[in-house]
């Protein structure tokens, strides 16, 4: 029969696995916001440049304007990105907290697991002993009579 240590050992190694998925759930997502935000700045590098060309080349009021709105609609996605970045970040800092948290747990219940197998060896151990030295009195008080 499992001890209740035990017991709350497992379900608290569940717990830790549990915060440690959602934390790398949570890095993998700022991770993929922090690739779109890269796209991004490049996009908007590689925008400009054009845009600059256009308008040392020609002064082609359209073409220029499609640039400058599609510019514009690229740095407004770079604000969301980076919000959204920013938001990712508390997201991960919160689940590291729930994970150490978790894991801070699971070690003082371990610790307290271990403290009651000792227990158990320790009493198990004198009871052996007992046993021992009552079959050694025995034998010895039984020689001692015939």
């Amino acid at each position: 029969m499992k001890s209740v240590w035990e017991v709350l050992l497992t379900k608290a190694e569940k717990a830790v696995r549990l915060a440690q998925q959602k934390l790398a759930d949570a890095q993998q997502k700022k991770n993929l916001a922090l690739e779109r935000s890269e796209k991004l700045d490049n996009m908007l590098t590689e925008y400009s440049n054009q845009l600059r060309e256009v308008q040392l080349r020609s002064h082609h009021t359209g073409e220029v304007g499609n640039y400058q709105q599609f510019i514009f609609q690229l740095q407004s996605m770079k604000v969301r990105s980076k919000q959204e970045i920013n938001l990712l970040e508390e997201v991960c800092v919160k689940a590291r907290k729930v994970m150490l948290t978790r894991e801070h747990e699971r070690l003082k219940i371990e610790l307290l697991a271990q403290r009651e197998r000792e227990k158990f060896e320790i009493e198990a151990l004198a009871f052996e002993n007992r046993e021992i030295e009552s079959g050694a009195l025995q034998q010895y008080n039984s020689k001692a009579r015939g």
